[in-house]
């Protein structure tokens, strides 16, 4: 199956010509296509590879999204903790709210169409909203919503320990999902990414193949990427001042250097560290975050089996999905189970790094 972007142009017929071409200029969007690869049997017993259509659904994909996402949240990105659903808050009622990896909320919302303009400023204005809220606002707002979106008791620590992290300092990134994207938005985005704004957008399509299955498609416009500035500089150090407060120093250590000495890099976060692909590091493999539990200090480790598939061709997904095991997001691990898990990355590593022959970089 093969899957391209088209420009399209639809709605109604304006009697000026100039609201005409103004329309045409607002609702031209991008919008994705579909061919399902057949093999045909040709003259003389010889087989040819022919591209076929494959038709878009008329499957209300709107009435779908918002449930298909919080069953399972890498509809939209790796490394998302959903922490509300239906959040009421100042501008309005927010459709679905997370924690990412990089230790941001992340203000998801989701239109029955093409996300535009209009979606982008209600979701500036959630996140305002949000940024205005002390603490124990934001927790008492999302505390009795937790339980939709997950295990309420588990959630409930990672909020907390979100909100008793960041200080003075609440990173809010905003994520707009739909059908299609609008003509302006990614020109928007790139503006409002030089204010340190981070916004993404992710566009789904439906199309139906034959015996009644359907294919959903997705198209992921990455937030725009700015250098930090000087006072948001993190480091690895910093981070590691972190773990010798909660006694998982040597353990952090170990995350770290095993990362390295696998030749991939390691990108400080705000209180965590993310490892990185070679061949790009605006995104990651997997993360550590040193946090305190109720039995002593931990890691919360993340690791994505589908994303070292995804980057090195040598590894294959099911392997790696064996010798890894299924993350939850940021699970925490202290003492024995700490170690075992840090034994599990580094057999990996050490097994498949560096790459033969340097394939993958």
């Amino acid at each position: 199956m093969i899957w391209a972007r088209c420009d399209a142009v639809g709605g109604g017929v304006r009697s000026s010509e100039v609201e005409e071409k103004r329309r045409r200029r607002e609702q031209t969007m991008t919008r994705l296509a579909a061919w399902k690869i057949v093999v045909q049997d040709g003259d003389g017993g010889s087989r040819r590879r022919e591209p076929r259509a494959v038709q878009p659904s008329k499957i209300r994909l709107e009435k779908h999204l918002e449930d298909w996402i919080v069953n399972d949240v890498t509809l939209i990105g790796e490394g998302l903790t959903l922490a509300g659903r239906q959040i009421s808050i100042d501008d309005g009622r927010l459709d679905l709210l997370a924690l990412d990896s990089q230790d941001r909320w992340v203000v998801i919302e989701i239109k029955p169409g093409m996300p535009g303009p209009r979606a982008l400023a209600q979701a500036l204005s959630y996140a305002a909203s949000l940024a205005r809220l002390d603490a124990d606002e934001v927790y008492e707002k999302l505390k009795p919503r937790l339980g939709v979106v997950g295990d309420a008791a588990t959630l409930s620590t990672i909020v907390k320990r979100q909100l008793a992290d960041e200080g003075d300092e609440r990173e809010i990134a905003v994520l707009l999902v739909g059908v299609g994207t609008h003509s302006g938005l990614e020109r928007t985005n790139e503006f409002l990414a030089r204010f340190g704004v981070p916004i993404g957008v992710v566009s789904f399509e439906v199309f139906d193949l034959e015996g009644g299955s359907q294919l959903l498609v997705r198209e992921v416009v990455d937030e725009p990427t700015k250098p930090p500035s000087q006072k948001r500089r993190y480091t690895v150090e910093a981070i590691r001042s972190k773990a010798v407060r909660m006694g998982v120093d040597q353990q952090f250590d170990r995350f770290v250097r095993i990362a390295g000495a696998a030749g991939l890099p390691v990108q400080p976060q705000k209180a965590s560290v993310r490892i990185a692909p070679p061949a790009d590091r605006t995104r990651f493999l997997m993360y550590a975050r040193p946090v305190a539990g109720a039995g002593g200090g931990g890691l919360a480790i993340w690791v994505g089996p589908k994303r070292f598939a995804e980057w090195f061709s040598h590894i294959g997904e099911d392997e790696a999905t064996a010798a890894l095991g299924k993350y939850g997001d940021g699970g925490y691990a202290a003492g024995k189970a700490l170690h075992d898990r840090l034994d599990q990355i580094e057999r990996f590593l050490t097994k498949h790094f560096p790459p033969p022959d340097g394939d993958g970089e």
